[in-house]
This record gives structure tokens, C-alpha cells and sequence, in this order.
């Protein structure tokens, strides 16, 4: 477990406390008040933690294909909560090889349900690479503490050449041909002075200067 911001806040009121009453009675009365104070957060916070446990989230990563070169590559993480709202901050350990459009993902759940969460991969070169396990923390119900801990998600990712780019580049140039070609058999078949040739059979006969 990690205290939140929360909880060193109230920490530091503890201190703040200690200063006053420090004004008015001994140190030492301002000593043993500031320690009962901050061991009182301290143990709220080691209490609220043990709540998240039992209604820790359910993370899933989607199955990962082969993924794309040079192209964004959506990534896909499903969430589930149980009796409580759910506060949660997601890291998934992608390769560090990969652009990424969010390192950490940030989301909150009401009780009981689902949500997909997405982010998208900019691989550079093709190859395997490495992806690791999915690492959560879900802040407490009354936020004083995060619950830590990892998901098992390792496995091996190829990356290969954008299939569809290709696919629509060959298109664009088979069209691109086919408009040359089209061109090419109906050079001579005009009137101008530089279109004309001997003429050939299948002709048109009202075109013959």
C-alpha cells in the first residue's frame, strides 16, 4: 500500500497542530499530541487500504495480433469493478521500443461495472518484442491509501510491415497503370496534325485525312 497525497496532508496538519498547541502548552504536550494525531491517520489509512482488496478491479488486456509498422496500433484493456467505486491508475508495460499515446491511464468505475480502456502503439521497425505484465493502483474508498499490484500479462508481440498500406499502395498503382495504358491506345486516334498515323483496320473512316 502507498498513503495518497491525502493522507501526507493530514500528516502535515498533525505538524501544524503540534506548532499551535505548542504556543500554549509545553513541548512535550505538544509532542505526545502530535504523535496520537498522526498514529490515529496512520491507522485509518492501514484500515481503508485492507477495504480495497476484496474489490480490487478485474484488468484484461485483449489478446495482442501481430501489430503494424509505422501505423497506430490500438491496444485494448477491459476493466471491471466490484462493490466499490473504483479509482484507478493503469501503467501496461509495453515494449519501450514503441511511441505510446498514453504511458499511464487514469479512469474511475462505479460500482459493479465494465469499461474498456484504450491506448494505441507506434512501432518503428519489425521483430519480437516483449510485453510485460499490467500494473495497477486503486486509491481507497475514503483516499487515503493505494492499493499496489500486478497483473500477469507477459507475452511475446510480432511486428510486421503495414499489410494495408501495401494493399492500398498496390491498388493505387494498378489504377495508375491502367489509366497509362488507356492513354497509350488512344494516342494517334485524334485529328490534331501530331496525333496522326497510317490508318488501321477497326478505324474510324471519318476520321481519315
Amino acid at each position: 500500500m502507498i498513503p495518497s497525497q491525502r493522507t501526507y496532508l493530514l500528516l502535515i496538519l498533525g505538524i501544524a497542530i503540534a506548532l499551535l498547541l505548542a504556543t500554549v502548552f509545553n513541548q512535550q504536550i505538544s509532542l505526545i499530541s502530535t504523535l496520537v494525531f498522526d498514529g490515529i491517520v496512520l491507522g485509518i489509512a492501514l484500515w481503508d487500504g485492507k477495504r480495497v482488496k476484496p474489490n480490487r478491479v478485474k484488468v484484461t488486456r485483449t489478446p495482442l495480433q501481430r501489430l503494424s509498422i509505422g501505423r497506430d496500433n490500438l491496444i485494448v484493456l477491459s476493466v471491471e469493478s466490484r462493490n466499490q467505486v473504483a479509482r484507478i491508475l493503469i501503467k501496461d508495460y509495453y515494449p519501450l521500443e514503441f511511441a505510446v499515446s498514453s504511458p499511464t491511464i487514469t479512469a474511475t468505475l462505479d460500482r459493479n461495472s465494465n469499461k474498456e480502456l484504450t491506448y494505441t502503439v507506434h512501432p518503428a521497425k519489425r521483430g519480437q518484442f516483449h510485453w510485460g505484465d499490467i500494473h495497477v493502483r486503486q486509491l481507497s474508498p475514503w483516499g487515503l491509501v493505494w492499493d499496489d499490484w500486478k497483473i500477469p500479462g507477459s507475452q511475446n508481440v510480432a511486428v510486421y510491415p503495414d499489410l494495408v498500406t501495401l494493399r492500398s499502395l498496390s491498388i493505387r498503382l494498378t489504377l495508375e497503370n491502367t489509366g497509362t495504358m488507356r492513354r497509350s491506345r488512344n494516342l494517334g486516334a485524334g485529328t490534331e496534325f501530331a496525333e496522326l498515323r497510317d490508318y488501321g483496320i477497326g478505324d474510324d473512316t471519318r476520321l481519315i485525312d
